[in-house]
């Protein structure tokens, strides 16, 4: 139990408040925006990290190291040895529990190992926007929560009506074996329409953390992007782009068991906006995205041995959903429809047997949410029918459900706001969970069979929330916001491994375990006053396994990131500090020691269309492995890097 931490958090809370309403008591109150109905709402659990906070506070950074700094949320992979990352929210992850898509696109790559089970990898350098919603009900099957990437687009570049413009990029530290090269290029070939084009090459090298571990978290990454746009007369845009990536790494060095790393992703993607198609507001998406990992072992020497694997997971999806304000009984309605499905076909060929099953997952979600004033309170109200079917050569399986979610929020006076939800969730089995088959590699040569009666999980979410809103606070101008949320999710029919049978007869299977309980605190305030900035994201969570009383590895320790900063007047200056407090978490199998790091980052405009930017990270070199992870981070280490926009 991380009771210092805890108490920090606490005290936090009990300090804000007051100074809140001592505020509201002394400074003049001219200038006050509040915010009521849809969009604060939608934001209780919510955090979007924008395009300006990730050129400045996380230039250069993983996007693991951008998550980790979200209430509510970690990462496992994506750096030491492995390309490939996993998303925790609230204590769930892997199976499809968080959704992760890339401009709407499903990332759903999945292989069964001692590592996570849904993993994705994405190009930092490309993305203006990353947004995390968290609690059931943001994506068909997400019980945890989504993360949903925004890539750069032509409207990025393109602004004040220029024609044409681009970024080049240049990033260079102590982590890399090459600069890090990314440029962007956009065109308005006409009113109606534009292009654009993207690239990266990057090469992370290995390092040697403080306690001498050397880790191999060499890469290699090429990565492009290239859309077109077109603007119709009557109000419509279509999008269409490609993009290709990949990263050669190797894994299991560490461990003994070395492999040479392929992975390659690739996608198609058509997009479509209407502003007013008979009333509504409608945005599209359909998509086809496929990654393929290729392995190749190696000796102790680090050569081919010429034995190769395969793992291939092929998505094809569709999401569509329209809006539309109507009038009912005299009332006014904020509608949303929201249309999901996709396939996921995998592809696993492994010549020596593999427990990651071919086959596909067939998954529909129809969606209904209607937001509308009731008195004082804004009332949100959401329906889901979702569907699932599995097949693959060892079985098949499917089923449906109907999830309801209501959310209420009412302003307390004119800056506090008092949210409160409640939500049902419905997360499918997966093809590894229930079709999964054969031996366990040895020297653990024990049988996994496969399971095709086990239940979907089912979550109860609740959460009741606090917000605080409030301009000119200290100063003309400036403003803070700020928001508190409880919450506990009750999962029933969780479906882990578990070893069936007598001693002479046993095998392993997966199955529903009676439920889990995750209950938590997140907290984050953020203060913005032109030349000065802070931020604040804490959280406490504790889970359990309701059937064992064992708590649950899967849970996050509780954290603490504190962010402060400083502009110059004219604002082409910029210097802040980040502190990171994380306590120690000791499971019934795996356990991470506390850790405490300081960042510090640095933004410079030389000149209106060249920018120079340097973080040292980890300033006092600690030593730290990350829940979840395997491999200890770096230590001290710096990164510089020069951007021209022209």
């Amino acid at each position: 139990m991380s009771y210092p931490l805890r108490a920090a958090l606490a005290v936090t809370g009990l300090v804000i408040s007051p100074l809140c309403a001592q505020a509201q008591e002394v400074i003049a109150l001219d200038e006050i925006t509040v915010e009521t109905g849809a969009e604060a709402s939608a934001q209780q659990s919510q955090t979007t990290v924008g395009a300006e906070q990730l050129e400045t506070e996380y230039q250069g950074a993983s996007l693991g190291t951008i998550l980790r700094d979200i209430p509510g949320v970690t990462t496992q992979g994506g750096g030491g040895e492995g390309a490939e990352m996993a998303v925790n929210i609230r204590g769930m992850q892997d199976q499809g529990r968080v959704a992760v898509t890339v401009d709407g696109m499903r990332q759903n790559f999945a292989r069964s190992g001692h590592g996570a089970n849904g993993t994705f990898t994405v190009d930092e350098e490309m993305l203006r926007e990353v947004t995390v919603t968290r609690g059931a009900g943001a994506k068909a099957g997400a019980i945890g929560g989504a993360v949903e990437l925004r890539r750069v687009t032509a409207e990025d570049i393109l602004r004040d009506g220029a024609m044409r413009g681009g970024t080049l990029r240049l990033r260079y530290g102590s982590l890399s074996k090459t600069p890090t090269v990314h440029g962007e290029l956009a065109a308005r070939l006409s009113d109606a329409v534009d292009i654009l084009v993207a690239g990266t090459h990057s090469e992370p090298d290995d390092y040697t953390a403080p306690d001498g571990t050397r880790v191999y978290a060499g890469q290699t990454s090429r990565s492009g992007l290239a859309t077109i746009g077109f603007n119709t007369d009557n109000g419509q845009r279509f999008t269409l782009s490609y993009d290709r990536m990949k990263k050669t790494y190797d894994t299991g060095i560490s461990s003994g068991s070395p492999r040479a790393n392929d992975m390659r992703t690739e996608s198609l993607r058509l997009g479509w906006q209407a502003e007013d198609l008979a009333g509504w507001r409608v945005e599209g998406t359909l998509y086809d995205t496929d990654t393929k990992l290729d392995q190749q072992s190696l000796d102790a020497a680090l050569v081919p041995t010429g034995i190769w694997r395969s793992y291939d997971t092929r998505t094809t999806g569709l999401l569509l959903t329209a809006q539309r304000y109507l009038t009912i009984g005299g009332r006014d309605h904020d509608l949303t429809l929201t249309l999901e499905g996709f396939r996921d076909r995998a592809d696993v060929n492994d010549p020596s047997g593999s427990l990651t099953p071919s086959g596909d997952r067939d998954i529909w979600s129809l969606g209904l949410e209607d937001r509308f004033d009731l008195g004082l309170a804004r009332v949100t109200f959401g329906l889901s029918a979702d569907s699932y079917s599995l097949d693959s050569d060892d079985g098949s399986a499917s089923g449906q459900a109907v999830s309801p979610r209501l959310a209420i929020e009412v302003p307390l006076g004119n800056w506090f706001t008092l949210h409160a939800a409640a939500s049902m969730g419905y997360r499918p089995p997966s093809l590894n969970e229930t079709l999964v088959a054969g031996m366990h590699p040895e020297p653990a040569d024990f049988e996994i069979k496969p399971n095709p009666n086990l239940k979907p999980e089912k979550s109860q979410s609740f959460e009741i929330g606090l917000g605080y809103a409030y301009e000119g606070m200290l100063v003309p101008g400036d403003a803070l916001d700020l928001r508190a949320t409880v919450f506990q999710n009750t999962v029933r029919d969780y479906i882990g491994l578990e070893r069936v049978g007598s001693l002479f007869d046993s095998y392993y299977q997966y199955n529903n375990i009676d439920k889990v309980r995750i209950r938590g605190l997140e907290l984050e305030a953020r203060y913005e006053a032109g030349q000065v900035f802070a931020s604040l994201a804490g959280q406490i969570l504790d889970g359990t396994d309701q059937t064992t009383g064992e708590d649950l590895d899967s849970t996050p320790p509780d954290r603490l990131v504190m962010t402060a900063g400083l502009r110059s007047a004219d604002l082409r200056r910029e210097i802040g500090t980040r502190f990171t407090v994380t306590e120690s978490k000791h499971g019934s199998t795996l356990s991470y020691d506390a850790w405490r790091t300081v960042d510090i980052f640095y933004r410079q405009e030389i000149s209106e269309n060249v920018e120079f930017g340097l973080t040292l990270n980890n300033i006092f070199d600690a030593n730290y492995t990350p829940h979840l992870d395997t491999q200890p981070q770096p230590g001290f280490n710096a990164q510089a890097s020069l951007t021209l926009r022209f």
